[in-house]
């Protein structure tokens, strides 16, 4: 029998079929590698997807605090009942959540420089969670409604079609001031974004829409205040009934001068909440708002940015509903996008 060939050691060492198969192999990997860097950046997420998660994990059978921050509810939980609000949802970009950090930082740097040695108002940032998950930011367009289970489709069919009607378009938003906050009870005071009012009066014509579907379940409204829409309606209604035109003329120009202030009262009060104490600021600290770092920051880069609005939020309980707003408004058919 003949004897066969092997390759020894140093030819096996020396294969250039091995040597190949490892370039190649090599080559595939650094590409792979490469493509990989190259899509590191993703698209951003669709906004329906952030509704999906919107509220913290439970960790508690009963309203406790402590697991809070020591923020307490505003209404106590009743089963059977389904809290619901209405709002603008903003999700910031890493850009205008660093411009925002920056500035509640300014705050408390200007606080404490301002007594050093006694204890500041503990400042909470709204912009993270306690895990460092980044938070929605949000412009309030209901008080907190208190449904009970057959109230919420019909509440959210009359809010639909009442915003419908209101025919607000997508619109941009623009933060002018910073100011402190008090929510109702005064139990929690918020850093706030005052903004300014929008082009087309959006944010009024969709409170008007939200209001007037809180009245009509029995619902407190929003930003009502003491020049409330019951006051100018009541006086409107005095006015007809006098006989005088004369008079009726000047009541109407005082009636229509107090739905102009009301107007413009409601404007100022629509914020957004960047960060929240549960201790009141008081005059010092408000104050401490204009200081030049501050005031100077605020101007360079916080009104430089704008913010755009598509669609209202309903939140009922943990779901949340998105009304769209209308893209297109045709004359002869109504709204279209919807």
């Amino acid at each position: 029998m003949p004897l066969v060939n092997y390759s020894d050691s140093e030819d096996e060492s020396n294969g250039t079929p091995a040597d190949t198969q490892l370039q190649k192999r090599t080559g595939a990997l650094k590409r792979t590698r490469d493509e990989t860097e190259a899509s590191s950046e993703l698209p951003p997420l669709p906004s329906a997807f952030h509704d999906l998660y919107t509220t913290d994990t439970r960790r508690s059978t009963r309203d406790d605090s402590s697991l809070h921050g020591g923020r307490k509810r505003a209404i106590p939980h009743k089963e059977g009942n389904w809290i619901t609000h209405v709002y603008l949802e903003w999700h910031p970009t890493l850009t205008e959540s660093t411009t925002l950090s920056t500035l509640i930082s300014l705050v408390q740097k200007a606080e404490h420089a301002q007594q050093p040695f006694n204890s500041d108002p503990q400042i909470h940032s709204s912009l993270l969670s306690p895990l460092g998950t980044p938070l929605p930011l949000h412009i309030s367009l209901s008080r907190s409604l208190v449904l009970v289970a057959r109230q919420r489709e019909p509440l959210l069919a009359t809010l639909n079609t009442n915003i419908r009607k209101a025919a607000v378009r997508p619109f941009d938003i623009e933060a002018t001031t910073l100011k402190w906050v008090p929510n109702y009870e005064r139990t929690r005071w918020f850093l706030v974004l005052g903004l300014a009012r929008p082009e087309g009066d959006e944010l009024n014509k969709l409170l008007d829409a939200c209001n007037v579907t809180a009245v009509e379940f029995g619902q407190p409204e929003l930003y009502s205040g003491s020049g409330s829409n019951e006051d100018s309606k009541d006086e409107i209604e005095k006015v007809e009934g006098r006989k005088h035109k004369k008079k009726r003329r000047r009541s109407r120009r005082s009636t229509s001068s107090t739905k102009v202030d009301v107007l413009q009262g409601r404007s100022e009060a629509f914020h957004i909440s960047i960060a929240w104490t549960l201790e009141d600021p008081g005059t010092v600290y408000t104050e401490l708002l204009q200081s030049p770092d501050v005031e100077a920051f605020l101007e360079k880069e916080v009104r430089a940015m704008q913010v755009r609005f598509e669609g209202v939020k309903v939140k009922i309980g943990n779901a949340v509903c998105v009304v769209p707003l209308a893209r297109k408004v045709d004359d002869s058919h109504g709204m279209l996008g919807l």
